[in-house]
């Protein structure tokens, strides 16, 4: 035993979740220690999709620089497709069953234009194992000696005033460290059940089994494929086939490394035989010289599991130890650190003492809806390539129907045109999976830390396709370019990496202002204050703001750290910004006691 050592914040677990929050909390200046049993990050070819609001985020926070330097090109993740083989000669092979525009297609289109409008960058695509040490050398500079790869938690126990974790270093020493909070980021495998806390929902929905290789495609690859399905007569259903994915490190038809995703019923004991993995990609990509240099094979079960609870007592869980969902929609560290964004500027205010802990309960109250609505969206996605099967006509293990079904949608005849044209529209479908621009930017908090202004909700998309921007609070501020002393700049960056609220109003405005500047000498959380439009120091770049304000002249909102919306006035303040006051003791009940000396407003 080392010894007792006193520190804010512990995290466990040094995954994707682990690693941002960490570097959250840095930025906010908030001390802590990150502990990850495994020695080095992930080796594993997952969790490559980072959406547009991962994207912000790491902007946001001075985090994205190298990953813009790695992720797959936006055109080189402009389609997905489904297609017989890649090679082969009959007259079956090589055939696009369909494909479509995904994740903004191709630049100069309406649908690309509306990804490039909604968020300051695109989403991008970088695998985990490419991934993950970048965000550990980001928090190792920012937290240096403090994130502890091979140490593992052997325990903790929470008092209520303090939690104690053990920690066996590699020496096999053990440390405790006395935090004031834990998080639990270890994906759900130890923190959670120590805690009692469940995962409820299906399990063991199907195997998947993923393989990591190296292959030279470039004769054979579109460049503008995100992702191909291989279904073909020999091969049959979808699962009975499977998809490939570019991993890297060049991307498009230069790819060097792919990842090969095959389903597998939990009863079929194919699934355990992995030395039939490599001439079944041969066999379905239709090239049966192909070299394949295997990395890994990994096995991993469906399922649609939300935790109960992600808070007891003064343990917090995060990413995939709250919930996990199929990877469709590619919704998992997208999630994951979302949660960690939500947690981290919340425990900075409480640990600053800015106000009490009681704002702490608005994360579960926030983030597990959220939750619970990517793992339902996950398993939706998933299920619905089982439609494709149907409207094909393909039957599992059954090779003669399943070649019938292929010669009847390739003939050339009214019947096989008609036949194509509905597998088609079938498809597009799918879009629900890659074209998920209103889940990913559109999702909203109904209840926390925010106060609702009584307007009439703006429509969403029930698909998930469309992202409809608005200042309601609660919603995601719009991104907006706006120009300051010849500097463009987004709406997102008034509050980028700091912890402060923003205020945004227009030059008729002025009580707000003044309510901000009030506020931040009082509590002592910095209220800051962007007045656009044609007489203020910001200007509307593209005007584009002035389309998605959400208030009349003089109104205004407020900006959490976060960029979502806390508050809104959509007139001009009738009590010289009285109305902002009582919202920030609302929000922040106690920050008033702890930071000054005013009345408690009557609400």
């Amino acid at each position: 035993m080392l010894g007792e050592i006193d520190i804010p914040v512990v995290i466990v677990g040094g995954g994707g979740c682990g690693l941002t929050l960490s570097s959250f909390l840095s930025n906010y200046g908030i001390e802590h220690v990150l502990v990850e049993k495994h020695t080095g990050t992930s080796v594993l070819p997952k969790a490559h999709y980072l959406n547009q609001r991962t994207m912000e985020i790491l902007r946001g926070h001075n985090m994205v620089d190298e990953i813009l330097q790695k992720t797959c090109p936006s055109r080189n993740m402009s389609q997905v497709a489904w297609q017989t083989s890649l090679g082969g000669s009959g007259a079956l092979d090589r055939q696009v069953i369909h494909k479509f525009e995904c994740f903004g297609g191709n630049d100069g289109t309406e649908y690309s234009e509306s990804y490039k409008r909604d968020a300051p960058l695109r989403s991008g695509n970088l695998p985990l194992f490419r991934l993950e040490p970048i965000l550990k050398r980001l928090a190792e500079k920012r937290n240096p000696d403090k994130i502890l790869f091979g140490h593992q938690m052997l325990d903790f126990t929470d008092d209520g005033e303090t939690v104690r974790v053990d920690i066996m270093d590699p020496a096999g020493k053990t440390i405790t460290y006395r935090c004031q909070y834990m998080i639990g980021a270890d994906g759900g495998r130890t923190v959670g059940p120590r805690l009692g806390i469940e995962m409820r929902g299906p399990r063991n929905i199907t195997d998947m089994v993923s393989v990591h290789f190296s292959a030279d495609l470039s004769e054979y690859w579109d460049d503008r494929y995100f992702a191909c399905h291989f279904i073909n007569g020999e091969c049959g259903t979808v699962f009975e086939s499977g998809a490939i994915v570019p991993m890297g490190p060049n991307w498009g038809r230069h790819s060097e490394e792919w990842v090969f995703h095959f389903g597998f019923a939990m009863d079929d004991e194919a699934r355990h035989d992995e030395s039939a993995l490599i001439p079944r990609i041969r066999e379905l990509l239709k090239i049966p010289d192909l070299e394949i240099n295997a990395h890994k094979v990994s096995h991993w079960a469906i399922e649609r599991v939300l935790a109960d609870s992600y808070r007891k007592g003064r343990v917090f869980l995060a990413g995939d130890a709250g919930n996990r969902r199929p990877p469709t929609t590619g919704l998992g560290l997208n999630t994951a650190i979302e949660d960690a964004l939500n947690l981290a500027w919340k425990l900075s205010l409480v640990l600053t003492g800015k106000t009490s802990d009681a704002i702490l309960d608005t994360y579960e109250t926030e983030r597990r809806p959220v939750g619970e609505i990517n793992c339902d969206w996950g398993l939706f996605t998933f299920s619905n390539s089982a439609v494709i099967n149907t409207v094909m006509g393909l039957v599992p293990g059954q090779k003669e129907n399943n070649r019938q079904q292929f010669n009847a949608l390739f003939e050339d005849s009214h019947k096989g045109r008609s036949f194509r044209a509905q597998v088609a529209r079938i498809i597009d479908s799918q879009a629900i999976e890659f074209c998920a621009h209103g889940i990913e930017l559109g999702f909203e908090y109904n209840n926390g830390l925010l106060i609702p202004d009584g307007s009439i909700p703006t429509k969403q998309d029930p698909l998930g396709l469309q992202y409809f921007p608005n200042t309601e609070p609660g919603r995601r501020l719009p991104h907006a370019w706006i120009q300051k002393q010849g500097q463009v700049v987004s709406t997102h960056d008034l509050v980028e990496n700091k912890l402060a609220f923003g205020l945004i109003t227009d030059h008729e405005g002025l009580a707000w202002v003044s309510a901000a500047e009030r506020i931040s000498k009082r509590c002592g959380i910095p209220v800051l204050v962007a007045q656009i439009g044609p007489q203020c120091q910001y200007r509307d770049y593209e005007d584009h703001w002035e389309r998605l304000k959400g208030f009349q002249r003089g109104g205004a909102i407020l900006v959490r750290p976060d960029n979502m919306v806390a508050w809104r006035s959509v007139h001009k303040s009738r009590s010289d910004g009285k109305e902002l006051d009582d919202a920030m003791h609302m929000l922040l009940r106690n920050a008033y006691e702890i930071n000054g000396d005013i009345p408690r407003p009557n609400l």
